[in-house]
């Protein structure tokens, strides 16, 4: 991608598409929205719009990134309602829906590993759920240094937005 290409989230701003998003698409954005509207204004921060687009299936360059909190942070006021993040995740959704990772996906996965359900993957639910996918033992220095990549706010366990991007990366 060059750099004087514009966004695929931006280009196209309200242009027409060949068909409107199905209402379940339209409830799998608002389900993924809320999850990540952690005041309940029904805003989020343009900071919080890459893991939120993750959940979503869709893995946005650094670029990309850069681009819409640029546009955002101009825009929108740095924050993003409902209606604005259907504006930008249509023509992506549009795009690209298949082979993707959804909302549901993720929480069913993250539910394997959260074996106790209080929300957060210690480094033995992850050694659990290694063996479950692996078939085999993996030591406690590998688990612990994936829990301690994925843990983001240092409290020693993976929450699921840090689930999330730990699964996006490649």
């Amino acid at each position: 991608m060059s750099l004087k290409q514009p966004c695929i989230f931006l280009k196209g701003g309200k242009r027409r598409h060949s068909r409107a998003l199905t209402h379940d698409e339209i409830e799998e954005l608002r389900e993924a929205f809320v999850e990540f509207d952690k005041d309940k204004d029904g805003l989020i921060s343009c900071k919080d719009l890459g893991n939120l687009m993750r959940t979503m299936g869709y893995m946005p360059t650094e670029m990309e990134l850069i681009e819409l909190s640029q546009n955002i942070n101009m825009n929108l006021g740095g924050r993003v309602d409902f209606e604005d993040f259907v504006d930008l995740m249509t023509p992506k959704l549009l795009d690209e829906t298949a082979g993707m990772i959804g909302l549901k996906e993720l929480k069913d996965a993250f539910k394997e590993f959260d074996l106790d359900g209080d929300g957060a993957i210690t480094s033995d639910e992850m050694k659990h759920a290694m063996l479950k996918l692996l078939g085999k033992q993996t030591s406690k220095n590998e688990i612990d240094a994936v829990v301690k990549e994925a843990d983001d706010n240092g409290d020693g366990t993976v929450d699921f937005e840090e689930f999330v991007k730990m699964m996006s990366q490649k």
